[in-house]
């Protein structure tokens, strides 16, 4: 079998949160993930989308030129680049798969309201992904093995979305974007083999953004890796409290 590791919803950025500039992504959280992906070394490494924030283009803050004061895109793509995305290729997987979620869209959409900058800030070119990257455009699904990998933006169901992405795809199938811990497991009562799960994998970023406004949330921290063959797999979900 081999080893494999997914990372979702990074969220690297920046908000402005009572007038001072604050991280989206949570340095210490990514950080325990990748000291983890150099001791595991896996054979296939998947970043599940929202790994770039990108609020800074984002529709929600357009015509609020406070909320992205100083703020720049290229800037952030650099910092990620060189804190994750670099030192993920040096541990030379197999496969890199990056799947496209629903914050990373918001580059296509800044395409499609100006179309000269088309093929300059798409993922691809700002975080200077390599040939060896697989990118899978949003709503599409990665396959490893009997598993299924999506971002999860496609998928309804709140604290059910892992019910609902089992019941939606009928595969054994992983995705983020709900930014908390959740399983689901369906069986057949005619076919005793056919038994299906979801897992929803929580995030590497802040647990209270500023739009949240204080409310409480189900939100966690953590991974998703295990191992994998063309018939069978293991995997397991890490949760993060402070950094460990």
């Amino acid at each position: 079998m081999e080893k494999f590791l997914a990372l979702y919803d990074v969220h690297y950025g920046y908000e402005r949160k009572n007038g001072h500039k604050l991280a989206l992504h949570d340095s210490k959280a990514v950080n325990i993930a990748l000291k983890f992906a150099q001791d595991f070394k896996p054979d296939h490494i998947i970043l599940g989308g929202d790994i770039l924030d990108c609020s800074c283009i984002s529709h929600h803050n357009h015509g609020k030129p406070g909320a992205v004061e100083g703020f720049r895109l290229l800037g952030d793509a650099k910092e990620l680049t060189s804190l994750l995305i670099k030192p993920l290729e040096a541990l030379k997987p197999k496969t890199m798969t990056y799947i496209i979620g629903n914050h990373s869209a918001w580059l296509q959409d800044l395409v499609d309201r100006i179309p000269a900058l088309e093929g300059m800030v798409d993922v691809q070119s700002i975080l200077h992904l390599t040939d060896k990257w697989k990118v899978v455009p949003q709503g599409e699904a990665h396959k490893l093995g009997k598993l299924v990998f999506i971002h999860g933006d496609q998928v309804s169901g709140g604290e059910n979305a892992a019910k609902s992405a089992v019941i939606a795809y009928e595969k054994n199938i992983r995705l983020g974007h709900f930014h908390t811990y959740a399983a689901y497991t369906k069986t057949s009562c005619m076919e005793d083999k056919q038994v299906k799960t979801g897992i929803v994998v929580p995030c590497l970023c802040k647990k209270a953004p500023s739009y949240g406004k204080g409310k409480p949330n189900k939100w966690s921290q953590g991974f998703l890796w295990g191992y994998v063959s063309p018939t069978n797999f293991n995997d397991f979900v890490s949760i993060i409290v402070d950094g460990q």
